[in-house]
């Protein structure tokens, strides 16, 4: 089932992942399925990271249990 993922483009979402971790930030990419392997995939620039984690993280839709927009 698609999640639309295209629609998170330039906003901030709080994703959980497959594994449970959440994540929050800012969608600054997408790449549509026909360009990568079958699979949308988004990047986001993460809230806060902490000084050993990255600051952005690209997820492709099967790692996304659940997003959804926040203000």
């Amino acid at each position: 089932m698609s999640k639309q993922l295209w629609n998170y483009l330039r906003s901030r979402v709080q994703v959980v992942t497959s594994d449970g971790k959440v994540i929050k930030g800012f969608v600054i990419d997408f790449i549509d399925e026909m360009d990568n392997d079958e699979q949308d995939e988004i990047t986001i620039l993460i809230d806060n990271p902490s000084p050993d984690e990255p600051t952005e993280i690209s997820l492709f839709e099967t790692e996304i249990s659940t997003i959804q927009e926040v203000k």
